[in-house]
């Protein structure tokens, strides 16, 4: 694995490490069987998206020195694929969504000559370290 797609990883789990802790902070459901996937990658959603739109960065990002480099909404369709399972879990809940969609984005980030995923392209967007490139745009 490249120096920037360890970055790139460490930096999500710092954001999904975020989330998990407002979740717990906003006051988690109880064991009464509730799922809580669909309130996490809400959280996860904002924890990565907002700050992208103000900052250009996450809290990870910010954290690892990285930054994602495209048009201003980029990061509203870069993270869509945490938004995406939220419904599909409810309409056919046996599927884990979240793990399939997850597997993807990460299986193109490794596959592609330039470390970028399927979100960056789709968002037009290449992620950079400060300081030197970890994608070359285009």
């Amino acid at each position: 694995m490249s120096s920037c797609l360890a970055r790139r990883l460490i930096a999500f789990l710092i954001d999904v490490g975020i989330a998990s802790l407002l979740y717990l902070a906003l006051g988690s459901p109880g064991a009464g069987g509730v799922d809580p996937a669909p309130a996490l990658l809400g959280l996860t959603w904002a924890v990565r998206t907002l700050p992208e739109l103000v900052w250009r960065r996450s809290p990870g990002k910010m954290m690892m020195r990285i930054d994602a480099a495209g048009p201003r909404w980029a990061p509203l369709v870069r993270h869509l694929w945490l938004i995406i399972p939220i419904p599909l879990g409810y309409l056919l809940p046996v599927v884990p969504w979240y793990s399939l969609l997850a597997c993807v984005i990460g299986l193109s980030a490794l596959l592609a000559p330039d470390h970028r995923s399927l979100a960056d392209r789709a968002a037009h967007t290449t992620v950079i370290q400060r300081g030197a490139g970890c994608a070359l745009p285009g």
